[in-house]
Formats: C-alpha cells, sequence, structure tokens
C-alpha cells in the first residue's frame, strides 16, 4: 500500500518547510499504522479527540481516501487553546488484491481502525482425465 500525496501543495509545503526548518513536527496527519494478514489489510489512524461522525471515508478507482474535519464552534470562549485537531485528508493507493467493496471502519479508544479484505485468490481447479 503506498500513500499518494494529495496535491503538489503538501510538496511545496514540505520544501518549505524543509529550507526554513519547521517547528514541531513535519508529519502527516494522523499517523498511520499499516500491516497486513492474511486475509486482510489493516490501517490503524491516531485519531484521539476526532468524533466518529466527523470522518469521510471513500473508496474509488484503487484510491482510499480517509478525510476528517473538525468543526469549530460551541459556545466555549477558551482561556487557552493548545489541543489541535486539524482538518486532514490522506490518500493511498490499495494493492491490486484489495476488495474495495469489503472495508469496514470502526474508532476505538482514539485509533480509528480500517480492515480492507483481499480477494480471494481462485485456486486452479483439478480435472480429472478417465481412462476410457
Amino acid at each position: 500500500m503506498r500513500y499518494v500525496v494529495p496535491s503538489l501543495f503538501d510538496d511545496f509545503d514540505n520544501m518549505f518547510n524543509d529550507f526554513f526548518g519547521s517547528v514541531g513536527s513535519n508529519r502527516k496527519f494522523p499517523p498511520v499504522d499499516i500491516y497486513e494478514t492474511d486475509d486482510s489489510y489493516v490501517l490503524e489512524f491516531e485519531v484521539a479527540g476526532y468524533k466518529e461522525d466527523g470522518f469521510k471515508i471513500t473508496s474509488q478507482k484503487g484510491i482510499l481516501t480517509v478525510a476528517a474535519s473538525e468543526e469549530e464552534g460551541g459556545d466555549e470562549k477558551y482561556l487557552i487553546r493548545e489541543i489541535s485537531r486539524p482538518s486532514f485528508s490522506r490518500s493511498f493507493q490499495l494493492p491490486e488484491d484489495a476488495d474495495e467493496n469489503e472495508i469496514s471502519a470502526e474508532s476505538k479508544d482514539g485509533i480509528l481502525t480500517l480492515t480492507i479484505k483481499k480477494i480471494k485468490k481462485a485456486e486452479p481447479k483439478r480435472i480429472e482425465v478417465k481412462i476410457l
């Protein structure tokens, strides 16, 4: 599975930050772990603080996109605000054996887990020859 850079501006931003030195982390949000099992691919995103109904997950033409936006608002009048939940969008090119119709998502303890089933490979059928 390969990360797809969503736009030319992300590369420009990274180049700009690398040239001038960035403050804090220069990582893509949110961080993700990807692993494979015998029958599926699993992506685990660190999304603590994001609301479950704020995620938009799509898969089209072999590209899986996970996005979220945290709505500003409410009646809170912050005295200090250090917690940031920026909007994000991350896209990944799916492997050929990923089944785009069999993707499930769940969120628990600040981890968004996407499970993508693999397409089962057709086993060769053995044909028995009858001798007459």
